[in-house]
This record gives structure tokens, C-alpha cells and sequence, in this order.
């Protein structure tokens, strides 16, 4: 009864750490969305809750080709989500994302709570960053916009 707690416990957390991720990719409209991380994210937990539950009590079963195979999938995942649109090649950054999520559900799936929250945190930093750069440059685009508006108001007279 209490491992069950303890699995419902992982799945809970990487549920919950998928959904800000893949909040964060469904508000910026990206092709992996919400169900797609959160899929993903809980499908790695419940891959290693299934490796680990087996682990010792099948003859020849190897624990690591389930995570090993799992992460397969998602390469081919992955590769489906890039594509070209209007001549310029989209979805890289969403596919890149698949990797990193898939390793925290597997951390939440053998109960590196730590390790797993705040790798969560990173990755929504480093979704974050882009949106931020643009900011910074639209912000340094209005400044120099100013400044050349300033220089042309200035005259100078000699005499």
C-alpha cells in the first residue's frame, strides 16, 4: 500500500512538472503542446516505475532496455516535429526539449525529487531566455529609434 503512495507521489510530481513546461509550450503555440509533454513526462515516470517493479522478479529481465527504448520513441517523436514552414526550418528547439523531459520523468520516476524540480525549473529558465532576448533587443531597437529621431532634431550653427 505505501509503495503504491510512493508511485502515485512520482507521477503526481511529474505531472505536475510537465504541465508547467508544456503550459509554457502551449501558450507559445508550439507544435509539442501541453498533452504531448505531459505524455511524455509521465510516460518516462511510469517507464521507470515499470522497470523497477519487474526489476528481480522476471528471469532475464533487463531494466535499462525499457528507459533505453523509451528514449528511442522519443528521437523518432522528435524528428516528426521538425519541419519546414515558408522556407525556414521550425520545431528544432520543441524537439530538442523532448530529451531533457523524458530524463526528468525518469528522475521523478526513481524518486530524485531534487535533481527533478530543479531541472524542471532550468528548463522553463531556458524556454524563458528567448522570449526575454527578443524583449531585449525590441527594448534596444526603440532606444536607438530615439536617439536617431534626437540627432536629427539638432542643428548646429557656425559663424
Amino acid at each position: 500500500m505505501i509503495i503504491e503512495l510512493v508511485y502515485l507521489l512520482r507521477i503526481g510530481l511529474s505531472f505536475f512538472l510537465g504541465l508547467i513546461i508544456g503550459l509554457e509550450r502551449e501558450q507559445q503555440d508550439k507544435p509539442a503542446g501541453l498533452r504531448t509533454i505531459l505524455f511524455i513526462m509521465v510516460g518516462a515516470t511510469l517507464t521507470v516505475i515499470f522497470s523497477l517493479r519487474y526489476l528481480g522478479t522476471v528471469e532475464n529481465f533487463d531494466a535499462i532496455r525499457a528507459i533505453a527504448y523509451y528514449l528511442v520513441a522519443i528521437g523518432f517523436v522528435g524528428g516528426g516535429i521538425i519541419g519546414r514552414k515558408h522556407g525556414k526550418v521550425e520545431g528544432i528547439t520543441t524537439a530538442a526539449l523532448l530529451l531533457p523531459i523524458s530524463l526528468i520523468g525518469f528522475l521523478c520516476g526513481i524518486g530524485d525529487y531534487f535533481l527533478a524540480i530543479c531541472s524542471g525549473i532550468i528548463i522553463y529558465i531556458i524556454l524563458k531566455l528567448k522570449y526575454i532576448k527578443v524583449k531585449i533587443m525590441l527594448v534596444k531597437k526603440i532606444r536607438s529609434r530615439n536617439a536617431k529621431k534626437r540627432k536629427s532634431w539638432i542643428y548646429t550653427s557656425t559663424c
